[in-house]
């Protein structure tokens, strides 16, 4: 069992989640995976000046108190902008699936990001080009290729190598 302390004061390469004092790995190192996070990352960080917000990748997020996530990209308000470790509730929150993530895990993490306040949340096979877009009354599959969070439409074309 880790202790919150003992985690924040703790560097990880790669970073790992802390879930009820218990680190988890995360699934990196696909091409396809990290591709995919820099074109999304890049998408919304052109129209970051316009809508007001922030975007961050692989930045640990604060769902509860003894709770850290680690989002592939994060889209948090300016207001936010100071939080080394962010605690305000992120505006969106993008999960790109890695070869050995499970759905079950998945959505135990997301459901973590609803709990705090997000309001939307991105999920997407870089091998496969399907999408999910989440909220807290459901999850539906994107079918018409365009993922939209509040402001935001981003067509998955233009993201996918």
């Amino acid at each position: 069992m880790m202790s919150v302390a003992e985690y924040l004061q703790t560097n990880y390469h790669p970073d790992l989640e802390l879930v009820d004092g218990e680190l988890l790995e995360r699934n990196l190192g696909e091409q396809s995976h990290g591709l995919l996070q820099l074109n999304i990352g890049s998408w919304l960080r052109e129209r970051r000046h316009k809508l007001k917000f922030r975007v961050l990748t692989e930045v640990r997020l604060q769902v509860r108190p003894d709770r850290f996530r680690i989002p592939d990209v994060m889209v948090i308000p300016n207001s936010a902008a100071g939080e080394e470790i962010v605690v305000t509730p992120a505006l969106l929150c993008v999960e790109i699936l890695s070869r050995g993530d499970a759905l079950s895990q998945m959505w135990e993490k997301v459901n973590d990001y609803f709990a705090m306040g997000v309001p939307v949340c991105w999920i997407i096979d870089p091998r496969t080009g399907h999408a999910i877009c989440a909220k807290p009354d459901g999850w539906t599959d994107v079918n018409d290729g365009i993922l939209r969070a509040e402001g935001l439409e981003m067509p998955l074309a233009e993201v996918m190598e």
